[in-house]
């Protein structure tokens, strides 16, 4: 696994994995579904057409008959297409994650088959948390766009979208941030 291969300090504890919420993974194989459904109903809906208006032969059929052999070729090729944009969306799905640990928060974001961007922030520099739940699915299914703002030179932000449960992720990501700021003010 890939938040297994995170580089850890001796005393940090993975707390929770973060993946996108599983919704997003459904819209997109229904989308898929749909762009695979689509070209097995046009010969339907110009049988259709043609019945509606009898008075114009269906030249849909004869096209069909003659040249069946190409346009199952080309309907293959399209769902191979569409496997290949499946296998995608399952990576960018399955990569993109939060790991939120005792001392820092990890993001990784999958941009691509070959593309991975990985940054971090400590705990103790969590300056501000933002959450936001826009539309009626995304209420109804409880996931959001969360935006974490560090101190420091940067003034890096950390955004991860479509996550489950953003009012929890952002508790949780706070505590932790005020247990480990609690921790580093000890006087030594």
């Amino acid at each position: 696994m890939l938040f297994e291969k995170l580089k850890l300090e001796e005393d940090e504890e993975i707390i929770t994995i973060i993946r996108k919420h599983w919704w997003i993974l459904i819209q997109e194989l229904l989308i898929l579904f749909a762009l695979a459904i689509i070209p097995l109903c046009i010969p339907f809906l110009f049988s259709i057409v043609a019945h509606s208006i009898s008075s114009i032969p269906n030249p849909f059929e004869n096209i069909l008959a003659t040249y069946s052999t190409q346009i199952i070729y080309l309907y293959i090729v399209w769902l191979i297409f569409l496997w290949m944009a499946l296998g995608n969306f399952w990576t960018d799905y399955y990569l993109d994650l939060w790991a939120i640990t005792n001392k820092r928060v990890v993001l990784v974001d999958q941009r691509g088959f070959f593309h991975r961007f990985v940054s971090s922030f400590r705990l103790e520099r969590l300056q501000d948390m933002n959450i936001e739940i826009k539309g009626l699915i995304p209420t109804l299914l409880d996931y959001g766009t969360i935006e974490a703002q560090t101190a420091g030179g940067s003034n890096e932000k950390f955004i991860g979208y479509h996550m489950p449960h953003p009012r929890n992720i952002k508790a949780l990501i706070v505590n932790n941030s005020d247990t480990a700021q609690t921790s580093s003010e000890k006087p030594l």
